[in-house]
């Protein structure tokens, strides 16, 4: 992957300069600067290099270092070197120098336009002591000769990958009269800056031809059926390479993070569903916004010189497919860039070759262990109450309703979910209703603490309130809606269901769907497992109980995460969050605390109560 590493470069969205002209910003990181040293002196898989200008001259470089230093790279290495001369058959000389060699690069721009070259100045040696030693002056002689004519070879060649761009372009819009862009482009500008060398490069964009502008008729069913498959597509792309990339790194946090990126797109897919807008094209933003995400993770994941990254040369080439999407996206209408399932497979088998399915639809539903484990989910089978003594409990403490709820004849076999199961809360029944649902959220969130140890234990008993809230926020403590003779499972516009409320399309190949459909326990115990997989992994993770609010931040945190995917974990705390979020979090937040004191929700906040 480093051979090809030019090609990995962040482009962001372009700035017009006058007409007919955009500029768009390419990042060269400083680890793909460092992996371009690194290639021109000859360093190995060791970070070692044996350079030599004959038998009795040669230096050994190791532990190279690049950092950006004002407007110049600063390039710092180890060196031991040798020198002597070829004396009756055999080199004669002192014994090696050791210290560390240095010297400043220059970036700019060469003749053609198109491509970046550095200067470097004179290399300064120096030993452990700060001296340069009586010997340095033939090892400078070595080092001028050895190292600088390397370093002078390394050039950032944007022809490439603009003739990669050009292709992709033909691919998804087919033969056009637009000049390529090799044609049509040069570097601006440059500036060195703490994370690498930005390039601005300067596009002669034809500017599009005047039209009328007619609305875009409703979608019919047909093009409504069509997008749905479509965003099912971006779906299954997404899934398949973050799941491919998640793999080739033993980094749980960033295979979190990975992951966040691909709840949160999968939220964004199921709320692009409930949207029928014509002149809204949710996959392209939905790509693009989700690419921005992942771009900066792949540069970590090459960063980090994992093995599964450093055999497959072809995830060089599919980063520079998705950052040529972006690209085209910048340079405006006059491509018109519209996301396609073909655009999404041509892109997937820049990564995966033959191994590229022919279509990512219809998406896979059922539960994929491997995909569970892969994100730190156990794959043991969730806990399930069935046991007697919990139902005669309950039962036993109900009285006259418990009865009601739980005939005589069926009290000493029947489980909670069984007794759930179709039931539709009612005046009549509220009240025993109510205690069933409350004793099957505490038994669960209890069974789930008794199984793990992985919260800890002063957060041990904000679990069980933190279950029962989110379960009233969400769902009223209600699995099933409309009557109590025909009882339909609780359905949100966005798919969630159940007394939980879990989206299956965000959560698939982690849960059974039709369970968390058809077994309130099961739906339950998923919530539990999502609750505290963002209290975790997220919230506890990444420090929100250190900002001012201490242990409740980790709370809301989760809900909020829990309510609209891991990208909003902190919305609680931010001033710009929308005033119908932060009424969301609010109403949580009472509920929480509510029930943390009383054991027991405002009733009157979801049901009508006679006084």
């Amino acid at each position: 992957m480093k051979h090809i590493g030019w090609l990995l470069f962040v482009l962001y969205s372009s700035n017009a300069l006058s007409a007919g002209e955009v500029e768009i910003p390419l990042l060269a990181e400083t680890t793909h600067l460092q992996s371009a040293i690194s290639r021109v002196l000859e360093i190995d898989e060791n970070g070692q290099s044996l350079l030599r200008n004959d038998l009795c001259n040669q230096l050994e470089l190791s532990d190279v270092r690049v950092m950006t230093e004002d407007a110049q790279l600063s390039v710092d290495m180890a060196l031991t070197a040798t020198t002597g001369a070829h004396v009756f058959g055999a080199c004669r000389g002192p014994k090696p120098w050791q210290g560390r060699l240095a010297f400043k690069l220059t970036p700019q721009v060469t003749a053609s336009g198109l491509a970046i070259e550095f200067v470097p100045d004179s290399i300064q040696l120096s030993r452990p002591d700060s001296s340069p030693g009586l010997l340095s002056k033939p090892v400078q002689i070595i080092a001028d000769a050895l190292v600088l004519p390397r370093i002078k070879t390394m050039q950032i060649d944007l022809a490439g990958p603009l003739n990669s761009l050009d292709e992709l372009i033909e691919q998804l819009l087919g033969q056009n009269d637009v000049p390529s862009l090799v044609q049509r482009t040069h570097i601006a500008r440059l500036q060195t800056e703490e994370t690498g060398v930005r390039a601005w490069l300067a596009f002669q964009v034809r500017p599009p031809e005047p039209v009328e502008q007619v609305p875009e008729p409703i979608l019919d069913a047909s093009e409504l059926a069509e997008w749905q498959t479509l965003e099912d597509e971006l779906d299954g792309f997404l899934t398949t390479i973050i799941t491919m990339l998640a793999q080739s790194t033993d980094s749980r946090a960033l295979r979190l993070e990975l992951f966040a990126v691909l709840l949160d797109a999968r939220h964004a897919i199921a709320e692009a569903l409930t949207v029928d807008d014509p002149e809204h094209d949710p996959v392209r933003e939905l790509f693009l916004t989700t690419w921005d995400r992942l771009r900066p993770l792949m540069g970590i994941l090459e960063g980090l010189e994992t093995p599964g990254l450093e055999v497959d040369f072809r995830l060089a080439a599919f980063l520079a497919g998705g950052d040529a999407l972006r690209a085209l996206d910048a340079l405006g209408p006059e491509y018109g860039l519209e996301i396609t399932r073909d655009g999404l497979r041509r892109l997937a088998r820049l990564l995966m070759a033959e191994s590229a399915p022919p279509s990512f639809t219809p998406l896979p539903l059922e539960v994929d262990p491997e995909f569970r484990d892969l994100f730190g989910f156990e794959t043991r089978e969730e806990a399930e109450f069935t046991t007697v003594a919990l139902t005669q409990q309950i039962a036993g403490g109900f009285g006259r309703f418990g009865a009601w709820l739980l005939p005589a004849a069926h009290a000493d076999s029947i489980t909670p979910a069984e007794a759930l199961k179709g039931l539709v809360p009612q005046p009549d029944n509220l009240d025993a209703y109510l205690k069933l649902v409350a004793s099957l959220l505490e038994e669960q969130a209890s069974a789930w603490l008794d199984k793990n140890n992985r919260l800890p234990d002063r957060l041990t008993e904000r679990l069980d309130p933190l279950v029962r809230a989110t379960a009233w926020k969400e769902s009223c403590w209600r699995h099933f809606s409309g009557s109590g003779s025909e009882p339909q499972v609780l359905r949100s516009p966005g798919g969630a269901v159940g007394m939980m409320q879990i989206n299956g399309r965000v959560w698939r190949k982690v849960y059974d769907l039709d369970r968390l459909v058809n077994e309130v326990d099961y739906n339950v115990n998923a919530g539990i497992d999502i609750l505290t997989h963002y209290l975790v992994d997220y919230a506890i993770r990444l420090g929100e109980h250190e900002q001012p609010g201490g242990d409740d931040n980790l709370i809301k945190a989760t809900y909020a995460a829990y309510n609209g995917g891991p990208g909003h974990l902190a919305r609680y705390r931010r001033d710009d969050t929308p005033a119908q979020l932060q009424a969301i979090d609010n109403a949580f937040w009472s509920h929480y605390t509510t029930i943390k004191t009383e054991q027991w929700p405002d009733i009157s906040s979801c049901y009508s109560v006679s006084q």
